[in-house]
């Protein structure tokens, strides 16, 4: 008796998930879009000390972005390190970072405080890469 009992039940939980299945048959489920970070041109800048160097109409999401794509129209080498943090700049072009100086990004004059990859730009910001005795406060 027990186990006619309980092939019953099984055969409503089955019968019950078949009919409940029913309408997404030959249904077609559209993925949802990927978002992707809505990219600004900006202008970034790069003060090697002894010149500056401009490029405008960069495509950007972040700080970092510009960097790479206005350093690679300009023929710029670029080297950086990966942490946990984020992204350091270790060298732009012919200026690697030191003791006495180093690359710091600013955006629309204003210091990081934040790695470049976590700083979001919007189209009409300047990106600043100077090469800089750091000042720590």
């Amino acid at each position: 008796m027990k186990r006619t009992l309980f092939v019953f039940v099984g055969l409503l939980v089955i019968g019950f998930l078949f009919i409940s299945a029913v309408p997404f048959v030959g249904q077609r489920f559209r993925r949802a879009p990927v978002s992707s970070p809505v990219q600004s041109l900006v202008s970034v800048a790069f003060d090697f000390g002894d010149r500056v160097a401009t490029v405008s109409s960069i495509p950007a999401s972040t700080a970092f972005d510009a960097l790479v794509a206005a350093s690679a129209k300009e023929q710029l080498e670029l080297k950086t390190k990966q942490y946990d943090f984020g992204v350091f700049v270790e060298q732009i072009g012919p200026r690697a970072n030191t003791k006495e100086k180093s690359w710091i990004y600013f955006v629309n004059g204003k210091a990081g405080t934040v790695a470049a990859d976590k700083q979001s730009v919007v189209s009409g910001d300047i990106v600043e890469w100077r090469y800089v005795q750091p000042v720590f406060e």
